[in-house]
């Protein structure tokens, strides 16, 4: 599938999440010292209510960002899949009140 393509059934849109190889939450950035030096890497995601941040060893940092992105992926399908299940929601439900209506008297 290419990148210009934009699925547009439920089920596409499902099975494009499944296709996510790797889902991490969070934002991955940099640590710095005072200097400003980079230092390390550090993973952040807002958990139970609170900001939660793990230290990433910098041999991990490039799968975790691989990960982080899988997760935006994963979020904007989301997204799509609630707007597509919404739309074919207000169809239905305009079908069946237009089908409720009695023909005019004359």
């Amino acid at each position: 599938m290419n990148a210009t393509h934009q699925p547009r059934t439920g089920q596409d849109l499902l099975a494009n999440m499944a296709r996510i190889p790797l889902i991490i939450p969070g934002t991955l950035s940099e640590r710095r010292d005072s200097r400003g030096k980079v230092n390390g890497w550090k993973l952040q995601r807002w958990h139970d209510g609170r900001n939660e941040t793990r230290y990433v060893a910098a041999g991990l940092a490039e799968r975790v960002r691989v990960g982080t992105e899988g997760y935006a992926q994963f979020m904007r399908l989301a997204q799509q899949y609630a707007e597509a299940k919404g739309q074919e929601a207000l169809h239905a439900l305009a079908a069946a009140d237009h089908s409720k209506k009695k023909p005019m008297r004359q």
